[in-house]
């Protein structure tokens, strides 16, 4: 692709996508070596693996919101050098940790309690600095990228991230099966080594650094972030199309497999290879939206993209047969990944640089966070109020599950309207007139200030 032909980018590329694919990998070997090994035949092995996940969600909501005010302050690219560095030393001592022996005052056998232990903190720590490293590295994609090619860069990395997905387990069950769980912390460590040495590689521009001053508070600079983000009617949008797309992809998590057994009526088994053709949709999804998004425009990617995935999940809620269902499937995941592509482009295009990772700290918790709700919100819903539910509206039988899918595909597609009037005449950065992004002021600098 073009995109490629930029050093930077293509050095950043490489290493993010053996990184999220080393990720992938230990994700899935973790649940898969908990389940099957460590908690074979416990009681407590559902929790166990659940644990895992509370691991990984915790930092995003505590620390995520947080760490944009020092990745503002801080290099981007040290700030990503130093997390990689310390993610590669967290994860070579939880391969030393989970090893059959380990040489701790004399060798011996590891209890469960032990690893178990070393996992949520490894998985804590690592998804901690996590928080500091992806506003960081967007901001850099914002300093070695051309406005032109943001979304190109977006779709290119949504693309591979999606075949991590497709791939990423199943290697993460081939090494816990066939070599133990070692080598798949081995591996995600070795991939955190790739991506520190191709960062190490990039050219980046020199970085104007903020200047400190002790006059402004953590809390004030906080706040002027919350403020440049719900102040411009360009990021409102982003973040309602991002709430949107990321609750119907909370909801489809959940009621999944549920899915395929009640409205398709099909083995439990096909619910592997739904979440394949998911993954391929997002695939092909991410490099369409690439290929369409300045011709269409960022904005029209935006919205055009929300009402077609709440339109995708409104058609899905009413299938019945594997075949059609699989086709819309393909779509959800292509439409729910173009919205995405659109997000990181309007993130740089619609804020000042002294704000992105502020900006994108609060971004993506609040789409994290509304992911989980959805889940939750869908699974309490069809297992209480919903459970057994049957009804009929114009000759269409409706149960719970498609009754819940209906009412989210509605949510999205009324939202995606929402997110077409705000994005309406809104202005980039690059673009006159400029937007009004608010600069932070040291209460020296705003006596300076003439009045207007």
């Amino acid at each position: 692709m073009k995109i490629l032909v930029n050093r930077n980018f293509a050095l950043l590329w490489l290493g993010q996508a053996i990184s999220n694919l080393g990720d992938v990998i230990l994700g899935a070997a973790l649940v898969l070596w908990i389940a099957n090994d460590l908690g074979r035949g416990r009681s407590w092995a559902p929790v166990a693996v659940s644990g895992v996940f509370i691991a990984e969600y915790a930092p995003v909501a505590i620390i995520g919101p947080l760490a944009g005010v020092f990745v503002d302050r801080w290099s981007r690219r040290l700030t990503m050098l130093r997390t990689d560095g310390l993610r590669l030393a967290l994860t070579g001592c939880l391969a030393w940790a989970l090893s059959p022996t380990v040489p701790f005052f004399g060798e011996v056998e590891p209890s469960p309690g032990w690893q178990l232990g070393a996992v949520y903190t490894v998985v804590l720590l690592d998804q901690s600095c996590g928080q500091f490293f992806n506003p960081a590295r967007l901001a850099l994609i914002g300093d070695i990228v051309g406005p032109e090619d943001l979304a190109r860069a977006t779709s290119l990395s949504q693309a591979t991230m999606g075949l991590s997905v497709i791939v990423g387990p199943a290697i993460g069950s081939l090494l816990v099966f066939n070599f133990g769980i070692q080598w798949a912390v081995i591996a995600d460590a070795l991939s955190f080594a790739v991506s520190f040495l191709t960062i190490a590689m990039i050219r980046a521009p020199v970085e104007k650094r903020l200047e400190g001053d002790h006059n402004i508070s953590f809390s004030q600079e906080f706040r002027a972030g919350l403020h440049v983000l719900l102040g411009s009617r360009g990021l409102l949008a982003v973040l309602l199309a991002s709430l949107l797309s990321m609750s119907a992809f909370g909801a489809l998590n959940a009621l999944a497999i549920f899915f395929v057994t009640d409205n398709l009526h099909a083995q439990p088994n096909l619910y592997g290879p739904l979440g394949t053709v998911l993954g391929l949709g997002a695939i092909a999804g991410a490099l369409i939206a690439g290929l369409i998004a300045n011709r269409l425009g960022l904005a029209r990617l935006l919205w055009g993209a929300t009402f077609a995935l709440g339109l995708t999940t409104l058609l899905l809620a009413r299938m019945t047969s594997v075949g059609p269902a699989f086709a819309l499937i393909f779509l959800v995941g292509a439409t729910w990944i173009a919205v995405n592509v659109a997000v990181e482009p309007l993130v740089l295009r619609l804020t000042a640089r002294e704000f992105v990772g502020r900006v994108t700290a609060v971004l993506t918790p609040a789409g994290s966070l509304a992911s989980v709700l959805s889940a939750a919100l869908a699974g309490s819903l069809v297992s209480t109020v919903l459970h057994g539910f049957r009804g009929n509206v114009l000759g269409l039988a409706f149960g719970p599950v498609d009754t819940f899918f209906c009412g989210i595909g509605a949510l999205v597609l009324l939202g995606s309207v929402a997110v077409r009037l705000l994005m309406h005449e809104v202005h980039f950065l690059d673009e006159e007139p400029k937007p009004e992004t608010p600069t932070l002021l040291s209460p020296s600098d705003q006596a300076k200030a003439p009045d207007s």
